[in-house]
């Protein structure tokens, strides 16, 4: 049976969709899409601070990101723009590119270089998904176990907390932490220099989100508890003048949302010290534009093709490379579910979404300015358990032990080292955990019992046997040649032992390491005039056979293809031929 090809990207997947078009799909899109503009905001410019970036990146990304990914995407459902893992991700990478070569940079310039390196990372995410889409990069994720993103994401929501009780607390340090670590010590050391009015709000600000959710499902929480912050910290500062709560519109980069176009051009001096991170990001986002999609696909049993949504989000990143200051886009799993809760019928509700937020942010900005960043804080925080799959976590624990040791492995590497590596050595042992698996091939010894079949050996029989039959079942590629061959030879070691029948029926992915493997045990056999026969031979198999030589060597008349009505048969008559074999000899 073939396996579905993955389809041709379409450079306009929206035009089905606009054949089909009503006003009853407008009313529903409509309406998700407002919804969703209302949650957008809030969690835009938070994202933002998260990242260490002004409030309009996060803001810009939401917009035009959500527009073109949601237009070239292949997905209904999926909403896109700032995401929590990539902005607590671009906040590391940025932060470790500052402290490694720009240390002595004036304050004054700090804002244009932070600006510079994003514009960098930006650029290559949108040119690494694109490839990734026409070059189906993206299939390697299945190589990224779930233990593997569980820890990840474990990690991700230590660092936010981590680095949002500074805004929550008020505490406020000089001394600049790349690991999550570093900057709980940092933070534990200072935490006498809280300011109780910051506290407070962001207290209060934490208890209405949470009664929001609780009482309102259906509501703008977040927007909601930020109006009920913003009057509550326009008190404290009023009547206690003194207090001084943090507010937006006293950020440090904190300007008007008014998008500047610029020709973006890489900086080849600094590409190959935002690179690593711009990879990290890039297969960070595809993971969640993956994950989302197909979560909410399987819901609505729409189709999707993960290279086309890879696509869509790769370009909508190439063209927020052309707005100053702009934040990568990414796949939200909190926005996705409300659109689809708010019964959102097409793409076209994403659209919406990101032209209402331009709308409501053009003309509300001056009130945006007066959330407080406690608030702000509380809304990072409070997302925190959506991150947590602890169901999923348990059962990686319940599960094997080496998926245990791999979560906390992928863990630990989050709080020890900033976070784009920590991804890369998820990957690494995504890899190796698979290596290690696929590496050992499965042998069974069988033997013809007296109806004929073929019944498994127990390795506790100490029977010695003329012709004895192993079954080799796996990947046969290099990992693994030396595991097989010091198993065979071992077999060979029994002078009783007159002929073997290597069973190939279950074999995938030989190579020449292989090769030189069997040819390795034919002539040991050979040497000491004993005799090899293999049966099972698929036309994968049967090709890398030829062209290597095998063929010729070991003879055709010893060589048995796999007959798929009767799988036992090619290993009757190779062991029939070993027989003769045998007999000829005496």
């Amino acid at each position: 049976m073939r396996l579905p090809q993955p389809r041709a990207i379409s450079f306009a997947p929206f035009l089905d969709e606009c054949r089909e078009y009503n006003f009853s799909y407008f009313k529903w899109d409509a309406w998700a899409a407002l919804a969703v503009a209302l949650m957008t905001i809030p969690q835009s410019i938070a994202y933002s601070l998260l990242a260490g970036l002004p409030p309009t990146a996060g803001i810009f990304s939401a917009i035009f990101g959500t527009i073109f990914a949601a237009a070239l995407g292949s997905s209904r459902h999926l909403v896109t723009g700032p995401s929590t893992g990539t902005a607590i991700l671009i906040q590391t990478s940025i932060a470790s590119i500052l402290a490694a070569y720009y240390e002595g940079i004036p304050e004054a310039q700090r804002e244009i270089v932070v600006l510079h390196i994003l514009t960098q990372i930006v650029i290559l995410m949108g040119i690494i998904q694109i490839a990734s889409a026409f070059f189906n990069v993206s299939k390697l994720l299945q190589f990224v176990s779930r233990p593997v993103v569980l820890g990840y994401f474990a990690g991700i929501t230590v660092a936010i907390v981590t680095t949002q009780l500074f805004y929550f607390t008020g505490v406020s340090s000089d001394l600049k932490a790349d690991s999550v670590l570093l900057k709980m010590w940092v933070f534990v050391s200072h935490v006498f220099q809280l300011k109780w009015p910051t506290l407070l709000i962001g207290v209060v600000s934490l208890a209405v989100l949470v009664f929001l959710r609780k009482m309102a499902k259906n509501l703008p929480d977040a927007l909601l508890m930020l109006i009920v912050a913003s009057f509550a910290a326009y008190g404290l500062n009023f009547f206690f003048p003194d207090t001084h709560v943090m507010l937006l519109g006293g950020y440090e980069m904190a300007k008007e949302p008014v998008p500047a176009l610029t020709l973006p051009l890489i900086d080849f001096t600094l590409l190959n010290k935002v690179f690593p991170a711009a990879v990290a990001i890039s297969f960070l986002a595809v993971l969640e534009v993956f994950s989302v999609s197909r979560n909410f696909a399987a819901r609505s049993g729409h189709q999707i093709q993960v290279n086309q949504d890879v696509f869509g989000i790769g370009v909508s990143n190439a063209l927020l490379s052309f707005l100053y200051g702009a934040m990568p886009a990414s796949g939200s799993a909190t926005r996705t579910s409300l659109s689809f809760r708010m019964h959102a019928k097409t793409r076209f509700a994403a659209i919406l979404s990101g032209l209402f937020t331009a709308i409501i942010i053009f003309f509300c900005w001056p009130l945006v300015t007066h959330v407080p960043l406690a608030a702000l804080a509380a809304l990072l925080m409070a997302t925190v358990p959506t991150l947590m799959n602890w169901s999923e976590i348990k059962l990686c624990f319940h599960a094997t032990r080496e998926d245990a040791v791999v979560f906390l492995v992928t863990f630990a590497s989050c709080l020890i080292f900033s976070l784009d590596i920590a991804f890369f050595i998820g990957i690494v042992i995504s890899i190796a955990t698979y290596l290690k698996k696929s590496s050992i091939p499965h042998l069974v010894e069988y033997a013809f019992n007296s109806k004929g079949r073929l019944i498994i050996v127990s390795p506790k029989e100490d029977l010695h046997r003329k012709v004895r039959i192993i079954g080799i079942a796996g990947e046969l590629y290099f990992a693994s040649a030396d595991v097989f061959q010091s198993a065979l030879q071992t077999i060979a070691e029994d002078r009783k032992t007159l002929a073997i029948v290597l069973r190939l029926n279950n074999v995938y992915h030989m190579d020449a390491s292989m090769c030189f493997a069997i040819l390795r045990l034919y002539d040991i056999l050979h040497s000491t005039g004993r005799h090899l026969v293999i049966s099972g031979l698929t036309e994968e198999v049967w090709h890398v056979f030829h062209r290597a030589g095998l063929v010729k060597q070991i003879g055709l008349d010893n060589l048995y293809f796999t007959d798929e009505s009767n799988p036992q048969f090619s290993t009757w008559k190779a062991c029939l031929r070993a027989q003769e074999l045998i007999h000829t000899d005496v």
